[in-house]
C-alpha cells in the first residue's frame, strides 16, 4: 500500500520513528478564547468524544479513505481505534462508529482487538505526563502481522500513540496510516515535547 496525497509525517523525537498521519481539524482547548467557527469545531469534537454524534466525521473519513486509497487498496486493512481510558466511554465513543465505518468500507474492524487497562486516566490530566504511559490489552493473535490504520480522536502530546506503537510493531504489524479527528493547537504555554510534524 502506497502513501497518498494530503498526508503529513509525524516524527517522534526520542526514536526518530516516522508515521504518516491525516488530521481533519484543529482543536483549541477550552482555556483559549476562539471565534465562532473554531467553537463549532470544538463542539463537534466533544459530541464525537461523548458519543452524541459522529455522522459528519463518519462520512468525511469514509470519503477521504476511498478518495485517497480506493476500495481495492483498503482490502486487507484493519481499522484500529486507540481506546478511551475506560470501557464505558470507549464503547460510547467508538463501538458504533467503527462498526459503520468498517462495514461501509468492507475492512476489518479492530475495535474488539484492543482495550485499555482500567486504572489508566488520560495523560493530559496527569501531573507528570512524561513519567506516565498508557497500558493496553491487545488480542495478539488477531493483530499479529496486520496492516493497520490506527485512529484516535485528538493528537496533543502523541504519548498515547507512542505508548502503543512499539507493542504493535513487535507483533509485526504494519502501520500504514494514523488518523486523528483533530490536532490540539499549541500556543505559547505548551511545549511540544514528543514529536514534530512536517508536510510530505
Amino acid at each position: 500500500m502506497e502513501l497518498y496525497k494530503d498526508i503529513e509525517s509525524l516524527v517522534f523525537k526520542k526514536s526518530n520513528k516516522k508515521y504518516s498521519i491525516k488530521v481533519f481539524r484543529v482543536y483549541y482547548p477550552k482555556r483559549y478564547e476562539i471565534g465562532a467557527l473554531d467553537r463549532k469545531t470544538r463542539d463537534e469534537i466533544y459530541e464525537f468524544k461523548n458519543g452524541v454524534s459522529f455522522d459528519k466525521f463518519l462520512i468525511e473519513i469514509k470519503e477521504w479513505l476511498i478518495e485517497n486509497y480506493g476500495t481495492y487498496k483498503l482490502n486487507g486493512v484493519t481499522f484500529l481505534p486507540i481506546p478511551a481510558s475506560n470501557k464505558r466511554v470507549n464503547e460510547k465513543r467508538y463501538k458504533k462508529f467503527c462498526e459503520l465505518l468498517c462495514e461501509e468500507l468492507k475492512i476489518e474492524n479492530g475495535y474488539n482487538y484492543i482495550s485499555m487497562k482500567e486504572n489508566n486516566s488520560p495523560n493530559h490530566l496527569k501531573d507528570d505526563m512524561r513519567a506516565k504511559k498508557y497500558e493496553f490489552i491487545l488480542n495478539e493473535d488477531k493483530l499479529k502481522g496486520k496492516y493497520l490504520i490506527v485512529f484516535d480522536d485528538i493528537l496533543t502530546s502523541g504519548k498515547t500513540f507512542y505508548s502503543l506503537v512499539t507493542t504493535l510493531e513487535s507483533l509485526n504489524c504494519k502501520i500504514r496510516l494514523v488518523m486523528f479527528l483533530a490536532r490540539t493547537i499549541k500556543q505559547e504555554d505548551y511545549v511540544e515535547g514528543y514529536f514534530t510534524i512536517y508536510k510530505r
